[in-house]
């Protein structure tokens, strides 16, 4: 288990002084990263082989919102495989103890040259897994009709240089600002204290100078996002907001 302490930072938050999809997701990655190294099958040595580790589903808890200059412990540790894929659970706590966050992933191995799903065999070690911890979030999948009824916010987003990480695509902490620029389309509007519960489903590689459609409906306390590629689905979200 990787344990860890990090400050809030005022680029983490949002002009409300929430933080951020994009900053969380940062935040449970770069753990995420540091716990792999730990464990021998970090970007040094999974790189040379043409093998990473790519996200698929992530589900997020949220009991508070951390504030601006507030330290917090971070953790994430591997827990248990599901049929080839591998889960990764982790929580934040703040200074007195209280657990504020809690997340659960599902990520896959990929072949980032000839861009193919691995079997969990292509691993150079066996990662342990961390079993008798656990979370109160599960990385769900998302079913999204193709017919959502009425939308209240659409945008197209082409994809940039600056968002591009060393798979050539578009990094999975980017889409936490995709989902949040649909979800709260002007300044005034949307309640941002109350984000509950966060699912993302990430569907489809996205890549340089591609366009995505992303559109946002609302259902009572639920808002569901979805972003679409040329011929294809790039993710799906799902936000619970009571």
């Amino acid at each position: 288990m990787y344990e860890g302490k990090t400050r809030i930072t005022y680029y983490d938050l949002d002009f409300k002084g929430n933080m951020k999809l994009s900053a969380i997701l940062r935040m449970v990655h770069i753990a995420a990263d540091v716990n792999a190294n730990e464990l021998g099958i970090g970007f040094s040595t999974l790189h040379p082989l043409n093998i990473s580790f790519v996200l698929q589903r992530f589900g997020l808890k949220i009991n508070r919102m951390p504030v601006y200059d507030e330290v917090v412990t971070v953790r994430t540790w591997p827990a248990e495989r599901s049929h080839g894929a591998f889960i990764r659970k982790g929580d934040m706590y703040d200074a007195s103890g209280e657990k504020i966050m809690e997340w659960a992933s599902l990520w896959i191995l990929f072949d980032v040259v000839i861009r193919r799903i691995l079997k969990p065999s292509a691993l150079p070690i066996d990662i342990p897994t961390i079993t008798n911890v656990d979370v109160g979030v599960k990385p769900e999948r998302i079913m999204l009709q193709d017919d959502c009824g009425g939308s209240f916010s659409e945008y197209t987003h082409i994809v940039r240089y600056a968002e591009v990480d060393t798979n050539m695509h578009m990094n999975n902490s980017i889409y936490g600002d995709l989902i949040g620029n649909a979800a709260f389309p002007c300044l005034n509007e949307g309640d941002y204290t109350n984000w509950k519960e966060v699912q993302i489903n990430y569907l489809g590689e996205t890549f340089p100078g591609e366009e995505i459609k992303i559109t946002a409906y609302k259902n009572d306390d639920e808002i569901l996002v979805k972003g679409m590629a040329v011929g294809r689905a790039a993710f799906a979200a799902r936000i619970l907001t009571h």
